[in-house]
């Protein structure tokens, strides 16, 4: 009954999402492409300032299924490659052909993307298109190539204005000013110009039709005239739009008019009220007079019944939390102020930072705002604003009193049972019955767990939650789905005889119905190879090394903070000098550190390294970035116990052969130290099926004696 009754409910909720991807061609409706009237869903802010761990596409897949039960929508960072990693996003240069993010692979992107839409909640992307980066100058940007059509911008996108303007070796802008504010660090594109509005249309027709999303959270909407996002809308047909429109009531409501009602936008004025309530404890703040009813009305842009359907509420976001502007939400009392927000009309957009920190309160209340029917657009009675901020929200199944400070009374009409919640400054009442979120979803397990099983293993892949559930799974790494991957009925038991990894996906009645479940099994313990270039920056004199694993301590490794100094440990390859460390044999995987020395510049954590990798140092945030340059460098130095031993041809179309009869095995693996063929006492091997690009080898004869190295498969 519970599947039963998910999949009902998956099926209603995918509805409303795919009304948003297939809406008519017709001219749209007043609001039709901006945020749907009488909405009752809630948003999730996934990320906050520098959540690379967190926000990583895998870790928001596997956490698909609680998301999903209590958020609508989820707004995660832009997910095209940037000129620096990390990143945020906000220094987008690849639009359509290279969603490698600080935040996973672009495949990983699409996992995570379809995983949730599975569950029948929609992803909403940061859409930077007020500034662009070049790929290694102020102004190189890439020619990308969508649907046939190449979009290759020069200085002619560039705002006149821009600083890049005047800069000694630079292509100097020939496009129009600016007709918003300027944004340093990045081009302003002249939204002026046809060929870039052209550019802009595609790009989210590409994110939309391609990539999944089902809208987009519009970065500094302050950059550009508000009727570019009315062009940009009416042409990408969206359902979600919000727009961040830094400022005020008044100024947010003339740039929701300057989109013809074509976007939501970010209810800045509701933030700043909570912010000026519970930083002076005076609550009467959290209600504004309407001052064309002479109500009072819950405060920010949604007192105004007419635009509460374009509001979108939130108590912090990934800027105001780092309270560089004294913006962060002040004091303690973060539950009280998303009781506010989810007891309030607008939609509720709530921080990744609170969910995780408050994640019980929070649940409790979103199922109180469901339970009782909230919409965007639901009607609000204060009945006291007094110090305190008192409040009968009517929703479609019934009201609430929601009350918010110091001594708040049991509302008239109302006992003590009635209290559903209440907490620290606020206290929530209805009578309505509150119906848990949670839903039992079926479940993809394996019966061991990932990890080393030198020789090899056998795996039963089953599903909890669901009778006759089909089992869609690859070991290719490529995503299991409805038309991709082997099926078979549940259990189904998978022989490991090389390192593989296994992702499987639940299958019911011809619908996913599961999270895709991923597991790495390993049949050899190999090293960990580490090259690092020398870095050429002032601030750097000396390398050291510093690392650690799960099974292994610092000191056991390379030594205890800042790690072992590397300067006697270098090879000189290409024309560049690498310091370089092998782990331990029994060391497969381990995180690094590399730095100048105690006190001294460093770099930030480099997690999860096996294999072979080459790293060189990136941009200074703080610490330096590092850059993974494995697929350029790796294999320049071949290690061989045998000096006799080589591959060929090299490159290889179809076929690559070993120069000696007595091989024992011969493993081939990509550049993520995946195995992609294996074979076992043969002196050759078939690549055919291999994409173009740099692969590893490891060759062991039977003597014991071993061969590695890098070839390349055209």
């Amino acid at each position: 009954m519970k599947l039963l009754n998910y999949l009902k409910n998956k099926s209603l909720l995918f509805a409303s999402l795919a009304a948003g991807l297939f809406l008519p061609s017709n001219a749209a409706a007043e609001g039709e492409y901006a945020w749907p009237e009488n909405y009752g869903g809630v948003m999730l802010q996934s990320f906050y300032w520098d959540s690379y761990d967190e926000t990583q596409w895998t870790n928001l897949q596997n956490e698909a299924g609680e998301l999903s039960d209590y958020f609508d929508l989820i707004w995660v960072p832009n997910s095209g490659k940037c000129s620096s990693d990390p990143s945020m996003g906000y220094n987008p240069v690849y639009w359509f052909t290279n969603h490698n993010s600080s935040f996973g692979t672009e495949d990983e992107l699409r996992e995570m993307i379809a995983t949730f839409r599975n569950f029948g909640t929609g992803i909403i992307e940061d859409v930077v298109i007020n500034h662009r980066d070049g790929v290694s100058t102020w102004t190189d940007f890439p020619t990308e190539t969508y649907k046939g059509v190449t979009y290759e911008w020069g200085p002619w996108a560039i705002c006149s204005n821009d600083e890049v303007a005047g800069q000694d070796g630079q292509e100097q802008p020939t496009g129009a000013p600016d007709t918003g504010d300027n944004f340093d660090g990045c081009r302003d594109l002249d939204h002026t110009n046809a060929k870039v509005q052209e550019g802009v249309k595609a790009y989210l027709d590409f994110l939309k039709n391609d990539l999944g999303y089902v809208g987009w959270r519009y970065d500094m909407v302050k950059g550009y005239a508000p009727q570019y996002t009315k062009i940009y809308n009416e042409s990408a047909k969206a359902q979600y739009s919000v727009g961040e429109y830094w400022d005020g009531y008044d100024n947010i409501v003339k740039w929701i008019e300057g989109t013809g009602r074509t976007s939501a936008a970010f209810d800045f004025a509701f933030k700043f009220a909570v912010n000026d309530a519970f930083r002076a404890n005076n609550f009467s703040q959290l209600s504004w007079l309407n001052q064309k009813t002479n109500t009072y009305e819950p405060a920010g842009v949604i007192h105004m019944p007419e635009y509460r359907r374009y509001s979108v509420t939130f108590i912090d976001n990934h800027d105001t939390s780092r309270n560089e502007n004294n913006d962060a939400f002040p004091g303690s009392l973060v539950v009280a102020a998303n009781a506010f927000m989810l007891c309030s009309p607008g939609t509720p957009c709530v921080f990744m930072s609170h969910w995780l920190d408050y994640k019980q309160d929070i649940k409790d209340l979103i199922a109180i705002r469901k339970s009782v029917g909230i919409t965007n657009q639901s009607t609000v009675e204060v009945l006291n604003n007094s110090n305190q901020y008192v409040a009968k929200v009517t929703g479609t199944n019934g009201e609430l009193v929601i009350g918010i400070g110091r001594g708040v009374q049991v509302p008239s009409g109302y006992t003590t049972a009635d209290r559903v919640k209440s907490g620290n400054g606020y206290a929530i009442y209805t009578k309505v019955e509150i119906k848990s979120l949670d839903t039992e979803r079926p479940e993809v397990v394996f019966d061991k767990p990932e990890g080393y099983y030198i020789g090899g293993t056998d795996v039963t892949i089953s599903v909890n939650n669901a009778d006759n559930a089909t089992i869609a799974y690859t070991t290719d790494g490529t995503t299991p789905s409805l038309t991709n991957g082997k099926q078979a009925k549940a259990p189904v038991t998978v022989h490991i005889s090389t390192k593989t990894t296994i992702k499987a996906v639940a299958i019911v009645d011809g619908e996913i119905v599961s999270a895709i479940e991923s597991a790495t099994y390993r049949t050899e313990r190999t090293p960990v190879t580490v090259y690092f270039q020398k870095p050429t920056v002032s601030d750097w004199d000396e390398t050291y090394f510093y690392a650690w694993s799960d099974e292994f301590e610092a000191a056991e490794l390379l030594g205890n903070w800042p790690g072992k100094n590397m300067e006697s440990s270098t090879v000189e390859q290409d024309g560049y000098v690498w310091y370089t460390w092998t782990s331990p044999n029994d060391c497969n995987l381990v995180n690094m550190v590399f730095n100048a020395g105690n006190n001294k510049p460093q770099t930030v954590d480099v997690n999860d390294i096996e294999g072979t990798r080459y790293f060189k140092l990136g941009d200074l945030s703080g610490k330096y970035a590092v850059i993974d340059v494995t697929e350029e460098f790796a294999g320049v130095e071949e290690t061989v116990t045998d000096s006799s031993v080589r591959i060929y041809p090299n490159p290889a179309t179809d076929v690559i052969c070993v120069n000696n009869d007595n091989v024992t095995s011969f493993s081939v693996y990509n550049l993520n130290g995946a195995t992609v063929v294996y074979s076992e006492g043969t002196k050759e091997v078939n690549v055919t099926d291999l994409q173009s690009g740099f692969y590893l080898y490891r060759v062991v004869l039977s003597d014991g004696s071993v061969a590695q190295g890098k070839f390349v498969k055209k």
